[in-house]
């Protein structure tokens, strides 16, 4: 599996803003075969500075001053954390009868991590100040992660065809998995 280029990724972020403003022909922006999929996940790379250093302002990354094995265990936790919704999302697919269709959702949801990533990343940044401006990032925060996941709903809504409760499901899946991955992965961590 190649890593995509510059084209590739420009297209892809530029085509997670065309799909977030709804514009027709958005979604073939990106490559939605089994190998951009797995070539999606390269966004996981590339947003991986944006989470150590959201997490070192927050003061979540003990594992820096670690040894070998806590940086493994992070490098672990991190891919796990990324493979938990899209198998969650594949088998609720099959379920409900829309496996056809997965890709056409889990392709730009890997890629709008890209720029949201980086935003919540500088809003972390600016909020660990103090005074009005910190407080307004928190906030903007609170916004921006509400706008994500309105936009999952939407895109889980249009692109797989499902009704908004169904749609709602696949919003809640990620959130409710991704975050019991995280408490689970790093329970296991902190206790060895």
């Amino acid at each position: 599996m190649a890593v995509p280029g510059p084209a590739e990724i420009f297209r892809a972020v530029y085509g997670c803003w065309c799909l977030a403003l709804g514009r027709p022909g958005a979604i073939d922006l990106f490559d939605r075969s089994e190998t951009g999929f797995y070539r999606s996940f390269f966004v996981a790379v590339l947003v991986l500075p944006a989470f150590v250093l959201s997490d070192v302002i927050n003061g979540a990354a003990t594992w820096l001053d670690g040894g070998v094995l806590d940086w493994v265990s992070y490098a672990l936790r991190y891919a796990i954390y990324w493979l938990v919704f899209p198998v969650a999302a594949c088998i609720i697919a099959e379920k409900i009868g829309v496996l056809d269709r997965i890709l056409d959702l889990l392709v730009p949801y890997n890629w709008v991590t890209l720029p949201f990533g980086y935003l919540f990343c500088v809003l972390t940044m600016i909020g660990a100040g103090e005074g009005p401006v910190a407080d307004l990032a928190g906030t903007l925060r609170l916004f921006a992660w509400l706008g994500l996941l309105f936009l999952m709903f939407r895109w889980a809504r249009t692109l797989l065809g499902v009704s908004a409760l169904m749609a709602f499901g696949f919003v809640l899946a990620d959130e409710l998995f991704s975050t019991l991955a995280y408490l689970l992965l790093e329970s296991i961590a902190v206790s060895m």
